[in-house]
């Protein structure tokens, strides 16, 4: 009884088998990185297909590519095909022979070969696909405040912040890595969202240890904790580059990290409230304004003294004296000097704007500072030609235009605009023409076509050179 089942089994396994299909890639978002292909029409009603095996894809199917992603066969467990560019395909499939695509003789040795595995295929043919699109939303945050050594400041601050950051898998290439190093193999291997890939903590920690060392070179490069979130880009370059190494070799790189606000613990907000307060004490003017304010205070209290004001100022005759000693031994305040306004005509130049200015260039229209040359007549000179015998920069002078001429109806030869002879004014040069949609040129562009041949634009005054 077991081998009828097995035969029986085995045929219709073969003829299901033996159906072409039509496999498209389903519904994947930007939080989706590996689907499985799934037919058209399975579950259909219209399928006459219903007793086909999910593992095998008969030979001579249609497989449909999407924009964005990267389609992978799998034969017994071998890549066989990788596509990225979008379409319809059609599989050749050796080992999964259909009579549809005329290999009976195939089919029949398929069919014994199911009837030795008890009836059931022993190939395996599957189709995946890939998300090559950026993959947005991966979270992370610091669960613990994160030491930042402030240059600013010369203090290490604690910091809290969190935010999200995308990864992508660029081309084909990085996505037969992808599959390789990263993905869960097997036939009923379910879609790979990219929140999932992020739960191993070893992706996580690469990222987290890459984002800590691109903070430490933020901090070498003299940005304060709270220019951080101004220096996105190069936080993400300096992350990128740290997570090069690893993440390549996986298929997969960083793109981009969006931070949320930073904020600092209470302790260090008690630090730094305290390092400004010592920072504005250090100066001698705050010392004598604070010194001198406490000297008027001791004034007005003099006056109440319960005593009688003349022991309350005695009193404070002896603390004036004190308070004379101290403020003698603070360094004295820097006196205000008022800085020279500066000459421009000292040493400046005059710009063609009418401007006057002392550097390289114009602060009113940005021209370069006009270089000084002498001339061979030895008279100094900034223009392109000397003011003194009208030669140029080069050496030589400017060669004067010389007049065209022409031949008026009288027969006379002239260089002016009208004729000395008989008072004719000089002919108007012959208007040429030039397409100035597609720039074609006739033959005779005096005597131009009503249109042009190469974009059918009219000639008109519009077309004159």
């Amino acid at each position: 009884m077991g081998l009828i089942k097995a035969a029986v089994g085995a045929l219709s396994g073969t003829l299901g088998d033996t159906w072409k299909e039509a496999i498209h890639c389903p519904a994947i978002g930007n939080d989706t990185v590996v689907v499985n292909g799934e037919k058209m029409h399975d579950g259909s009603n219209r399928s006459s297909n219903t007793k086909g095996s999910d593992n095998v894809i008969s030979n001579g199917s249609a497989i449909m590519v999407e924009e964005n992603t990267c389609m992978l066969t799998l034969d017994n467990g071998k890549i066989t095909n990788v596509v990225t560019e979008p379409g319809r395909y059609i599989l050749d499939n050796s080992t999964a022979p259909s009579i549809f695509a005329g290999q009976i003789k195939d089919s029949a040795k398929d069919l014994i070969s199911r009837f030795t595995f008890g009836g059931t295929p022993s190939v395996e043919q599957r189709v995946i696909y890939i998300n090559l699109q950026k993959l947005p939303g991966i979270p992370f945050g610091t669960g613990t405040p994160v030491p930042y050594p402030d240059p600013r400041y010369n203090t290490t601050v604690d910091l809290r912040f969190y935010g999200t950051f995308e990864i992508q898998i660029p081309d084909a290439e990085n996505a037969v890595k992808f599959y390789s190093e990263v993905v869960s193999k097997g036939v009923n291997t379910p879609k790979l969202l990219v929140k999932e890939l992020f739960k191993n903590e070893q992706y996580k920690n690469e990222f987290m240890q890459a984002l800590m060392e691109s903070l430490n070179m933020l901090s070498t490069e003299g940005y304060s904790y709270n220019q951080i979130t101004s220096q996105l880009t190069n936080l993400t370059n300096k992350a990128k580059t740290a997570t090069q190494t690893n993440w390549a070799d996986r298929g997969f790189m960083l793109t981009y990290i969006g931070l949320g606000p930073i904020t600092i613990s209470d302790e260090t907000k008690e630090l730094l409230k305290d390092r400004l307060k010592a920072d504005t004490m250090l100066g001698a003017d705050v010392q004598r304004a604070v010194m001198t304010g406490s000297i008027a205070r001791g004034i007005e209290a003099a006056g109440s003294n319960e005593n009688g004001a003349m022991m309350g100022f005695m009193g404070m005759n002896m603390a004036m004296n004190a308070g004379n000693n101290v403020l003698g031994s603070m360094p004295a305040a820097p006196q205000q000097v008022t800085p020279a306004t500066p000459n421009p005509a000292a040493n400046g130049w005059k710009c063609a704007c009418g401007a006057t200015n002392t550097g390289a260039f114009c602060s009113s229209c940005g021209a370069k500072k006009p270089e000084a040359w002498t001339c061979e007549c030895g008279a100094s000179n900034t223009g392109k030609f000397c003011a003194n015998c009208g030669k140029s920069k080069e050496g030589a002078a400017p060669a004067a235009p010389v007049p065209a001429e022409w031949v008026c109806e009288c027969g006379a030869k002239n260089t002016g605009k009208f004729c000395p002879n008989c008072g004719k004014s000089k002919p108007a040069a012959p208007k040429k023409y030039k397409c100035d949609k597609c720039g074609w040129t006739p033959a005779d562009p005096e005597h131009p076509p009503k249109f042009c041949p190469e974009c059918g634009d009219p000639f008109n005054d519009d077309d004159i050179v």
